[in-house]
């Protein structure tokens, strides 16, 4: 990525103003400009490092500036995706019928799997979706007890119309990579993901 990290400031990364209520903690203030010498959102994770050693010597300081720059990176790029789309769909729900699109009807517990979400959560969200005419849901085929999940004809559409431009947007900041950094950033990405849950099955 840039070195400079200018991205905070950019001004296609919109700010808190800009966005409609949604529920959820503010946005940070990614575009304000400091003032000189002053720290803000993104130079933060400089500051930090410049200081942090000496506050805290036991701290191992590579792994901590690692995933505070990788937190603050994907927040400033989510909150901008996040953006364009809160008016039209919000990003869980797109999660959810990305995964009923992809995989077919499921049950609650799978949506629960693949979305990350929790089951409650998840559980609430379906009853908005289903109101709204996006999923439907029925009894299993195969066993009674369970329901099964689907997105309708209407969700699909809905789908793919926020997707495409979500995926716009994807697009726009992974122009910001030369190929060979996004592909040592998946595969980095790839074996922290693999070595969780190896790290789970174990426990």
């Amino acid at each position: 990525m840039d070195p400079d990290r200018s991205a905070a400031r950019n001004p296609a990364v919109s700010g808190p103003a800009d966005r409609p209520s949604t529920g959820r903690s503010p946005a940070p203030d990614f575009d304000s400009a400091p003032d000189a010498g002053e720290v803000d959102y993104w130079s933060f994770v400089d500051h930090f490092a410049k200081n942090a050693g000496e506050q805290r010597p036991w701290l191992d300081l590579e792994a901590a500036e690692f995933f505070m720059t990788l937190h603050r990176a994907f927040e400033l790029i989510v909150y901008d995706i996040r953006g364009e789309l809160e008016q039209r769909m919000s990003s869980a729900a797109l999660r959810v019928l990305l995964v009923l699109t992809t995989v077919g009807p499921s049950t609650l517990l799978r949506v629960t799997e693949l979305t990350g979400m929790s089951r409650a959560a998840v559980s609430a969200l379906l009853k908005r979706l289903e109101a709204d005419g996006l999923v439907d849901r029925s009894p299993s085929p195969e066993d009674g007890r369970s329901i099964v999940i689907q997105a309708t004809e209407e969700g699909k559409r809905a789908c793919d119309e926020v997707y495409r431009d979500y995926n716009a947007r994807e697009s726009f900041w992974y122009g910001h990579l030369d190929p060979e950094e996004a592909e040592a950033i998946k595969r980095g990405l790839s074996r922290l993901a693999a070595s969780v849950s190896e790290a789970r099955r174990r426990s």
